[in-house]
């Protein structure tokens, strides 16, 4: 379905005017310039993948309850004993200051305001020390490990030192995926934006120009990593390790064996492997293989509140959400982000009422239709 997208910021309009999701990315895909919006929303290969995250939620069908009392409602919810308002948390994303001057920093003061938890990514464009100065959001670190191990310990550690509660371990990217539109429309950097965090783990990006640097940061990646690198991270960490990007049973069997705090079902938004499961089909397909002994986090494809609901019905303890909070971003900075989280907060709330629950713990398979079943 098409929407009519009220123009905005002219004379009394404002990100209150924008009512979903898709009205954020409108605005976003044609505000930004091409390159910008094509590293944001693109995908890998043909976005097979990319486009099904979505709308493979859109398949799973609801069958309500009723009668169920649901004048009173809560959505909150913990998170590796973390408490949160509702179920979701901010997805890492590099350069955020490509869609808005306020970046990482308005992101984590909306975050903060709605008391969920943000993901920092190892490509932030603010700093450990930026962020928790100016904002006490619950956060998480993103990491990649690089070839360069010190520099990958070092990341971790000033991660620790600013007070953040897990180290996010991203594992399905030892290269970079193919995006066949980023080929066509190379991102290049704005001189002065930086990668603070990297710069400050002791990375010299001297001789490095800003039009290179996502290629040469792409380049730094490990194609060599293994469990073995699990124990290495263990022994420089006492933070709980979150794997981002699992997806296969034997692999989540593995994760248990070295105590995995949580894992992320995510296929990298479509960005790394295209013709990938999507990510509710995942969850659907691997949730038995956890037993109750690890959390797990969707990642993916959300851009309603319902979906939300589903994630949580299939057993995800909560969501983690990306391009809407860059849209909400390029459209309003703090205040965009914040309309984002709002609108899927509020629909998450509708739709736990019209399928007759009042907790998030209450939600259940019992709602989803299986066919085949």
């Amino acid at each position: 379905m098409q929407h009519e997208i009220p123009p905005l910021f002219i004379e009394g309009n404002s990100v209150e005017d924008i009512h979903d999701i898709k009205g954020f990315e409108h605005y976003a895909q044609n505000k930004l310039p091409m390159n910008i919006a094509t590293f944001f929303s693109g995908g890998a290969g043909d976005e097979i993948t990319l486009e099904e995250n979505v709308s493979a939620f859109d398949r799973l069908k609801l069958v309500p309850r009723v009668l169920k009392n649901v004048e009173k409602r809560s959505l909150s919810t913990t998170v590796l004993d973390q408490n949160i308002n509702f179920p979701l948390l901010i997805a890492p994303m590099a350069f955020q200051q490509l869609a808005h001057p306020e970046g990482e920093m308005a992101m984590a003061k909306a975050a903060h305001e709605h008391n969920i938890m943000i993901v920092l990514s190892t490509l932030s464009t603010f700093s450990f020390r930026e962020i928790r100065v100016n904002s006490n959001v619950s956060s998480w670190f993103q990491l990649y490990i690089y070839k360069d191990r010190e520099i990958t310990k070092n990341l971790v550690q000033l991660a620790e030192k600013a007070g953040y509660k897990g180290i996010v371990l991203t594992v399905d990217a030892p290269l970079y995926g193919k995006r066949v539109k980023e080929l066509y429309n190379p991102l290049t950097l704005p001189s002065g934006l930086e990668v603070k965090n990297l710069q400050d783990a002791g990375l010299d990006l001297k001789g490095i120009s800003t039009a290179k640097l996502p290629s040469y940061l792409a380049s730094l990646l490990d194609p060599s990593i293994s469990w073995n690198d699990i124990t290495w991270l263990r022994s420089v960490t006492s933070l709980p390790i979150i794997l981002k990007g699992v997806m296969n049973p034997k692999d989540i069997k593995i994760a248990i064996e070295h105590n995995i705090d949580a894992i992320i079902i995510s296929n990298h938004g479509g960005r790394q492997l295209d013709t990938s499961l999507s990510s509710i089909d995942t969850l659907k397909f691997i949730r038995d293989s956890v037993e109750g002994k690890l959390e797990i986090i969707l990642d993916g494809g959300i851009r309603k509140g319902i979906d939300i609901l589903k994630a949580l019905a299939l057993g995800a303890k909560a969501v983690m959400v990306g391009r809407p909070i860059l849209w909400g971003l390029a459209a309003g900075g703090e205040e965009g982000v914040k309309r984002v989280l709002t609108i899927l907060k509020s629909e998450l709330d509708l739709a736990m009422a019209l399928c007759g629950y009042t907790s998030i713990s209450q939600i259940n398979e019992e709602i989803l239709f299986f066919p085949n079943k």
